[in-house]
């Protein structure tokens, strides 16, 4: 498979990680990229208004490690998108992504996300002057409509085309589907047929088979996965593995999975310090452990933990627990070998 260009970005990744709430922050993202260091990602959305009162939004932080990256601005004010377009440029991003997927009732009932579908004209008319404004990449993320009745993803992705979008990526459900039923791939490959730039498909890509699956009944150019990489952010660098090679690493095992729990979790306190990084690391930390033998009480404590001793204290004794089962089944001297060289949870 040959690279993809995005305007004058060249990646060597056929994965795309879009924007998160809450989710694809800098901590998240360098756990990302422990596995995979090319892999397109983009920060959590950031509102453009509200880089008019703030310019220094924590959102729009970036590394100097974690390029190629992205940062994705939602709004619906030419002018105000604009000028946001260049504080995110300032900052370093590698390509400015438009928000016209996010299905949230708070987001669409301003005319931001998903709304701007209803609103074709106003959706040209910001993306024009947020391409003006810039000199790096400009994409657009949607969906495939509003709701059955308006799926006008093909003819509006053609439009954004003509006036200067470099990739699109496309969420296989409509707005009034949330994220509820199955994504439609089919209806994806009539927006990938519309245009010429680069097209990543989104929606049910849980593992590097989905990702070909995908790939095969849309003919996009790459997968763009976002839930199923929450605790699990090795996930793109198998994609990128099965599609490159046709086989992948398997997953850490459940033992390095803790590590990787607390790894994250340091991140997050590193970033945002103690308080808010355990509030915010509950979530990441059941995710990690989701699925483990033994976790459902363990899980259910996690999400009360305010400090990083006591999240650290119940990944100990989960992992005691694993070990104990393991041990029973002979399987300790495979378990306690990290292929990914992590300190342990002690």
């Amino acid at each position: 498979m040959k690279k993809i260009k995005i305007g004058k970005l060249e990646i060597d990744s056929y994965v795309y990680i879009p924007p998160m709430a809450g989710v694809t922050d800098l901590a998240f993202r360098k756990m990302v990229r422990f596995f995979d260091k090319e892999t397109l990602i983009a920060t959590e959305m950031v509102s453009s208004k509200a880089l008019m009162y703030n310019p220094n939004q924590s959102l729009m932080k970036l590394s100097p490690d974690e390029h190629p990256v992205g940062i994705q601005l939602f709004g619906h004010e030419s002018e105000v998108m604009a000028k946001a377009a260049v504080l995110a440029e300032v900052q370093g991003a590698d390509f400015l992504d438009i928000n016209m997927g996010c299905p949230a009732p708070k987001i669409t009932k301003g005319k931001d996300g998903a709304a701007l579908m209803k609103e074709p004209d106003l959706a040209i008319e910001i993306t024009k002057a947020v391409i003006s404004s810039v000199k790096i990449p400009v994409t657009v993320k949607m969906r495939l409509g509003w709701d059955e009745c308006e799926k006008n993803a093909p003819n509006l992705a053609s439009r954004l085309e003509q006036v200067g979008v470099c990739a699109f990526t496309i969420h296989g459900r409509t707005r009034e589907q949330g994220y509820t039923g199955a994504a439609d791939w089919n209806a994806i490959s009539q927006v990938k047929k519309s245009v010429s730039v680069p097209v990543f498909g989104n929606g049910d890509v849980r593992s590097p088979h989905d990702a070909l699956k995908l790939l095969e009944v849309t003919g996009c150019d790459g997968v763009a996965i976002a839930r199923a990489t929450m605790g699990a952010p090795w996930l793109s660098m198998q994609i990128n593995q099965f599609l490159k090679t046709g086989s992948f690493l398997p997953e850490p095992e459940n033992i390095e999975k803790l590590a990787l729990a607390l790894k994250h979790l340091d991140e997050l306190i590193k970033i945002k310090g103690e308080t808010v990084g355990v509030r915010e690391g509950r979530r990441h930390l059941i995710n990690y452990t989701k699925g483990m033998p033994e976790s459902a009480q363990i899980r259910a404590q996690i999400g009360q933990v305010n400090s990083r001793y006591e999240a650290k204290e119940l990944l100990s004794r989960l992992k005691e627990e694993l070990l104990n089962r393991m041990e029973k089944n002979n399987f300790v001297k495979e378990a306690e070998t990290s292929k990914f060289k992590l300190i342990s949870v002690k």
